[in-house]
C-alpha cells in the first residue's frame, strides 16, 4: 500500500464531540490521546485525567480531503464498529478533522504530528 501523508505518530491537541446531544470539550474533560497510522492501519489510545479511557484500531483510507476510519477492535460498544468519515486537512504538522452528520458537526479534532 502506498504511504499516506497521514502516516506517522500524532498527539491530540484539542477537540470536541457531541454525545447524546451534549457538547463534550476534550480540554475541559482533560482527554489526551495518541494515534499511530501506517500502511492503511491506525491505532489510538486515550486517557482522561491520567487514567485509561478508550482504545481502538482498524483500517483507514484517504480520498482527497476525506479521511475514513473503519475500526475493527476497540473498547467501545459494537455499534462503534462502523465507518467514521472526516473532512481532513493537513497544515504543516497539524491535522484538522471534522465529522458531520445530517448537516451538524458532531466531532472536531486537532492533532499534531509527534516529532522524531
Amino acid at each position: 500500500m502506498a504511504e499516506s501523508p497521514f502516516d506517522g505518530a500524532w498527539q491530540l491537541v484539542t477537540g470536541e464531540c457531541i454525545d447524546d446531544g451534549h457538547l463534550l470539550d476534550y480540554d475541559t474533560l482533560d482527554i489526551k490521546s495518541r494515534k499511530v497510522l501506517a500502511d492503511g492501519h491506525f491505532t489510538f489510545i486515550s486517557y482522561q485525567k491520567g487514567a485509561f479511557w478508550s482504545a481502538g484500531s482498524g483500517r483507514f483510507r484517504v480520498d482527497g480531503a476525506v479521511y475514513t476510519e473503519s475500526p475493527d477492535m476497540g473498547t467501545y460498544p459494537p455499534a462503534g464498529f462502523r465507518d467514521y468519515v472526516f473532512k481532513a486537512r493537513l497544515d504543516g504538522n497539524d491535522w484538522h478533522n471534522e465529522r458531520w452528520e445530517d448537516g451538524v458537526r458532531v466531532e472536531y479534532e486537532l492533532w499534531q504530528r509527534i516529532a522524531d
